[in-house]
């Protein structure tokens, strides 16, 4: 009797435990766990969920500690980092200041790292100085400093081996992660993310109470299921618009994007840009602070925008229309993609159009200005950029908004919509999302309870 009882009993407390564990969806599958050559959003998660970066980068978009337990800018603009102790592998072995070399090396030199950090850590320099790390780098060292919290290390010739607060085990279809007795202390027992094929998969599985928490369609207006409350997630994501044109037609955009989106063509997962620079890198709005200038309403402007982009055609089609109530004539060109790109890098435009995806870090606006940034399309300079970007540290500090004011003078490119994630989460589960995500923040899914 004695036996049955705990039998039971230990029957009951499995189920418990597997009520608690969050269950989340991918819709395609990451492949091993790589912390050299993996990459993707979804290896991204598995690393951030099984290794630890340097820093880190709280809800509140604030750097704090991680693998090291403090660091300073040094004179000569290199980083100095003293490690934590405690830090262990999955087999208990205490990670050093080795495998942070390892992994900086293997991602600067392996052919097939990922190329996001690769883009990291090229021309980093690592060295050992009395016992702690320093980094030099021909980035300005808060960037570089910011950057590092999306590098998990690994430990020394094994690129699969993180020391995260959770522990990977796959299953058929599935991949399940443990607590392990880590420095974050998880609250969590674990994790699982189950294969789903695409968004309606997720959807139905929402609707059916499978997950404990998931993204529904963009375009779903409908409200959450009881057992569900949202949780709104901004992305680095926007449609922006390049000019060569000047400032103008710019201007006139500012004015347009307010009212040119009714709710349902945008849908739940965007909204109009309300400023310049992303909102969700922490920019507040700002207008273009150019004088007005009149737009010649004797000739058409012309858009070119990717083809066969259907949601992107419709928005501007909107954007068309109301442009038509100014008595202004906005000619929208199609063109393929690998063409569009070749048009804007070699300057042959009026005005573009395409979505652009930042890294989720304030510096990845710098794209928009440095000479040689990979979306300073329109030739923007500044005799002023140089010495002010020397000066930009913490975000939030007075630099930044010197920056967005600089900026505004005169744009290059205005963005029209931010996209947002809508995500539903049980109303049980308290997660947290902050500037690098809802699972790439620190502390992340180590500091997620359930209620009850």
């Amino acid at each position: 009797m004695l036996t049955r009882l705990a039998g039971a009993l230990f029957a009951l407390i499995a189920t418990l435990a597997l009520a608690q564990r969050v269950e989340d969806g991918f819709t395609r599958d990451p492949g091993p766990l790589d912390f050299v050559r993996g990459e993707g959003q979804e290896q991204a998660i598995l690393q951030a969920l099984t290794g630890d970066a340097l820093v880190g980068v709280d809800p509140a978009g604030r750097m704090v500690p991680r693998l090291a337990t403090r660091w300073e800018i040094q004179k000569d603009g290199s980083l100095r980092f003293r490690l934590r102790s405690d830090a262990r592998f999955p087999d208990g072995t205490p990670l050093g200041i080795r495998d942070v070399l390892w992994t900086l090396r293997a991602l600067q030199t392996d052919p097939s790292a990922s190329p996001s950090r690769h883009a990291i850590v090229d021309g980093v320099q690592a060295r050992v100085d009395h016992g702690e790390l320093v980094l030099s780098s021909p980035k300005p060292p808060g960037r570089l400093l910011m950057e590092l919290a999306r590098v998990p290390i690994a430990r020394q010739g094994h690129p699969d081996q993180g020391s995260g607060p959770f522990l990977l085990h796959r299953e058929p279809g599935a991949w399940r992660l443990d607590r392990r007795d880590h420095f974050l202390h998880p609250s969590l027992p674990g994790l699982r993310f189950r294969l789903l094929g695409d968004s309606q998969a997720e959807y139905q599985a929402l609707l059916k109470g499978w997950l404990s928490l998931g993204q529904p369609p963009a375009r779903l207006l409908a409200a959450p299921p009881p057992a569900y409350r949202v949780l709104v997630q901004p992305k680095p994501y926007q449609l922006v618009v390049w000019s060569r044109a000047g400032v103008a037609p710019l201007q006139a955009l500012e004015r347009w994007r307010a009212e040119a989106f009714p709710p349902h063509l945008l849908g739940a997962g965007a909204r109009p840009s309300r400023g310049l620079l992303p909102e969700a890198l922490g920019f507040a709005p700002c207008a273009i602070q150019a004088p007005p200038q009149p737009l010649p309403k004797d000739r058409p402007l012309t858009l070119l925008y990717a083809a066969e982009d259907g949601p992107v055609e419709k928005l501007l089609m909107a954007l068309r229309e109301r442009a038509r109530r100014e008595g202004i004539q906005l000619d929208l060109v199609p063109v393929d993609q690998a063409l569009l790109v070749a048009r804007l890098q070699s300057g042959r435009f009026e005005l573009a159009c395409f979505i652009a995806a930042f890294e989720p870090d304030p510096w990845s606006v710098l794209e928009y200005m440095e000479p040689s940034g990979p979306m300073n399309f329109t030739g923007w300079k500044a005799p002023e950029l140089a010495p002010l970007v020397a000066r930009l540290r913490a975000p939030g500090e007075a630099a930044w908004n010197e920056l967005q004011r600089l900026w505004a003078r005169a744009p290059g490119a205005l963005p029209l919509v931010d996209f947002q994630s809508i995500l539903w989460v049980d109303r049980r589960l308290q997660a947290t999302t902050g500037p690098l995500g809802l699972y790439l923040t620190t502390p992340g899914p180590a500091s997620w309870t359930w209620t009850r």
